[in-house]
């Protein structure tokens, strides 16, 4: 076991130590009121208690600087330091001392010497310290990441930047790019060459996601530890914008004190999706003023020149993929770092199917390394399919591993996480080791000074969420027991605040009963999108966005709209006539993709094209316009206009079983659906890959439509069918389908026989006008066709014209079958 020696001054004790020791527990530490006898502590005992530590914790102070025991030990741990007794020594400043106090050592100037003004967060940073040196089961690691390649160009506009002398250094550097080309490193590599940060310094790191406001940005800051609020988080939906900046530049003010230079991984909060800084966020940078970098942003967008702002605060730089001779020159690296054995040939063949990215060079060594079975020519398809499809070929090599692949999907419930949160509910000695495993190979990443925070590749977390690939229910209680737990906490804010937001919203999405001092807008915004994206009850995000809008004179602007964008979609599926209200209050692209939104539902196609095709080359929401537009033309049976909307969807995201699922049905309805039997196979199989309940699901249908459509062998498609319907007793789809097959071949028995199974399954997912539809074919085949037409006389009337005319014919040959 790793031991952590606490070495302070006893005038620290009440307010500070004590609660740090209470925290990790005795068997973890030396901790005089643990280890020694009362009155017995002596400089043999303290020498017995270094010999057994492995990591030496100081905690500066004012107080402990003059200690003479303290001192004693300083010296002592320097000396098992040298000799390689001990593994680190972990220096943290809890009061207002100085990182430059001419009594702190000047080998113990090197350290990061960083202020931790609460207890509690030393506390997880001590025992993220003693997890590291318990674990360091894949030493490649750190080295892989401390790679540095290239960048010759942007790291000399850095410089410039940084050392112009007509201008004030920035108080913020954003660096944008896609995720995994190296933004962090750059920056990191800018401070260091350019004198900001010395060499050896760990930066902080705080990871936020597009749904973050003001409130979370203020929460994600206070886990650093540099300012101890006490109780002046509480109600911060009640404060103003103004206060809320207030207590953001309360943590720059303590960040500058130190020389602190905090690392933000964002995604779409601070630099939003209109490439444009947040209105809140440039109030932050416009009413603070430093002459040093406080804020180093890794940007996934690129804030557009005409939104840049026109002071020199802010600093922009975009990084592109590694160019050829780097990506050479980066694979060649890491080829040495993980002594790969290849020829030149095989070198170069790799190198060019390098797409420019860091984490695909290092995917590419660990496929070599330790993939014996497979030839050279199948690991460069695999690394050929990596870029197209990087989810499904990360996730291909645990497929068959039900503890990783279990792990894996619980990672996905989460933005970001602490791994104190996850080893208190699986067992660390187990799964540590295959965290690592999963960092190795760029599934996860682990961020932070200390690695603490676990934050799963945004590509598989996407593919595991869109394909609804459920959680073990064991996993999954377990979970929901440590949710119950951590909102019965006396002191929410001193968790850590990933786990926090995680806790209220799962409690929030069940029903449950959380303070209001604790609430903040994105709290309900993250619940309501979770209710919305997994069918939950829409009426109860109807009732949460109300509920928090009425506290809107306190929520900054990106939030509101976000609160209203959803529940506009709730009330838009719940044909609730408030819709027309509330989406007024949302303006441009967004509100006519809300109204074409409504149209659709509404069946009132013609209007919903209108309005889609008007935004549809408009960047931020053409790809789900461009699936609307599927969903309307499939609606109208136009196959044929839908598909190259659906197959352009679908390879945007081959791992989508949405998108596979909608090219499939445009594909095998469309005119000249007999030449493309192979595509139709694949995408078949595409589904079958995603192995999600869903998709098998979906997979079992597309072959019992494959057997009618193309192999127009009937007995064989209505037995697939017939073993959907039984395989899944209450999903309405299989029966769908059951009808359209029956209608295939104008078998009027079975068809009378699927539609009286939708009848009696009806729950609420098929919609009034599906069922009117196959009610109007049931007519036409009692020769009725008066009848036919009266069912859906309403929904025709709102169909274009050739849609119009195509769905009449249709009902008229049924008829005349008779």
């Amino acid at each position: 076991m790793t031991i952590a020696f606490l070495s302070h001054s006893s005038k620290d004790k009440e307010s500070y130590v004590r609660n740090v020791a209470n925290w990790l527990q005795k068997d973890n530490i030396i901790y005089d009121e643990f280890t020694f006898e009362e009155g017995e502590k002596s400089i043999d005992e303290i020498i017995l208690g270094l010999e057994q530590s492995s990591l030496f914790v100081l905690f500066i102070s004012n107080n402990s600087l003059d200690s003479d025991w303290v001192k004693r030990e300083i010296s002592e741990a320097k000396n098992r330091l040298d000799k390689r007794e001990i593994d680190k020594i972990f220096p943290i400043v809890i009061d207002d001392t100085s990182h430059d106090d001419k009594r702190i050592p000047d080998w113990l100037k090197e350290y990061n010497l960083r202020p931790v003004k609460r207890s509690s967060v030393a506390a997880k940073k001590i025992h993220n310290k003693l997890r590291e040196i318990s674990w360091s089961k894949h030493p490649r690691l750190k080295e892989r990441d401390e790679l540095f390649i290239g960048r010759l160009t942007e790291m000399d506009e850095f410089e410039q930047r940084i050392h112009d002398f007509f201008s004030v250094k920035p108080l913020n550097i954003v660096c944008s790019g896609f995720s995994g080309v190296g933004r962090r490193r750059f920056m990191y590599e800018g401070l260091k060459k350019t004198g900001l940060v010395r060499q050896g310094y760990s930066p902080s790191v705080i990871s936020i996601d597009r749904n973050a406001s003001i409130e979370d940005f203020i929460l994600s800051l206070n886990d650093f530890g540099l300012v101890d609020f006490g109780g002046n988080l509480e109600n911060m939906s009640d404060m103003s914008i103004d206060k809320k900046v207030s207590l953001i530049h309360e943590i720059m003010d303590a960040a500058k004190d130190c020389n602190e230079i905090l690392f933000i991984i964002d995604n779409g909060s601070l630099i939003n999706y209109k490439r444009e800084l947040s209105d809140w966020f440039m109030r932050v940078i416009d009413t603070y003023d430093s002459n040093r970098p406080i804020f180093c942003i890794a940007s996934k967008y690129k804030v557009l020149f005409k939104n840049r702002p026109k002071d020199s605060k802010t600093f922009f730089i975009e990084l592109n993929e590694l160019n050829a001779k780097e990506r050479e020159m980066h694979f060649s690296k890491i080829a040495g770092l993980y002594n790969l054995d290849i020829t030149p040939d095989q070198f170069h063949d790799i190198c060019d199917l390098l797409c420019g990215y860091p984490d695909q060079v290092t995917y590419a060594a660990e496929l070599l390394k330790h993939d014996t079975q497979s030839s050279f020519a199948d690991k460069m398809t695999v690394l050929s399919q990596y870029s197209q499809d990087k989810a499904s070929v990360l996730l291909a090599k645990y497929e068959n591993n039900k503890i990783k692949s279990d792990f894996i999907r619980m990672l996905s419930k989460f933005e970001i996480i602490s791994t104190d949160f996850i080893f208190s509910i699986l067992p660390e000695v187990e799964y540590y080791p295959i965290l690592e495993e999963l960092a190795s190979e760029h599934i996860v990443e682990l961020i932070g000074s200390d690695r603490e925070m676990i934050r799963l590749n945004d590509i598989v977390r996407d593919y595991i969420s869109r394909n609804r690939i459920n959680l073990d229910p064991a996993i999954q209680d377990k979970i929901s027991k440590k949710v119950r737990e951590t909102v019965q906490n006396d002191d929410l804010f001193e968790i850590d605040s990933s786990q926090m937001i995680f806790a209220i919203k799962e409690t929030l999405k069940n029903g449950g009963e959380i303070d209001e001092k604790y609430l903040i807008p994105t709290h309900y915004l993250r619940c309501m999108k979770d209710m919305y994206y997994n069918k939950g009850n829409l009426s109860k995000i109807i009732d949460l966005a109300y509920k928090i809008l009425s506290k809107e004179r306190n929520i900054d602007e990106e939030s509101s709209q976000d609160i209203r964008y959803y529940l506009c979609l709730s009330l838009a599926k719940t044909k609730n006539k408030k819709f027309l209200t509330e989406v007024q209050h949302i303006k441009g692209d967004e509100h006519n993709f809300l109204m074409g939104f409504y149209y659709r539902l509404q069946g009132r196609y013609q209007e919903a094209l209108e309005r889609f095709n008007k935004i549809i080359d408009n960047v931020y929401v053409a790809a789900r316009v461009k699936r609307e537009i599927v969903q309307v033309y499939v609606h109208l049976e136009e196959y044929d206009k839908a598909l190259e909307y659906a197959k352009n969807n679908y390879e945007s995201n081959r791992g989508n079983q949405f998108h596979t699922q909608a090219y499939f049905n445009c594909l095998i309805n469309s005119n000249d659906n007999s030449s493309k039997e192979e595509t139709l196979k694949t995408l078949i199989e595409n589904l079958r890959g995603i192995s999600s309940e869903q998709s098998n699901e979906m997979a079992d249908i597309a072959e019992a439509i494959f057997l009618a459509k193309i192999k127009n062998n009937k007995v064989a498609s209505l037995d697939k069918i017939k073993d959907c319907v039984d395989k899944y007793p209450t999903i309405h789809y299989p029966l769908l389908s059951y009808c359209d097959i029956a209608l295939k071949f104008q078998d009027i028995d079975e068809f009378k026989l699927a539609l009286d199974k939708l009848e009696s399954i009806k729950n609420g997912h098929v919609s009034d006008r599906t069922m009117n539809k196959y009610r109007a074919f049931n007519a036409a085949f009692d020769n009725d066709l008066n009848k036919a037409l009266s069912f859906i006389e309403r929904d025709l009337s709102r169909y274009p014209a050739d849609s119009r005319q195509r769905m009449e014919e249709k009902l008229e040959s049924l008829a005349r079958t008779r």
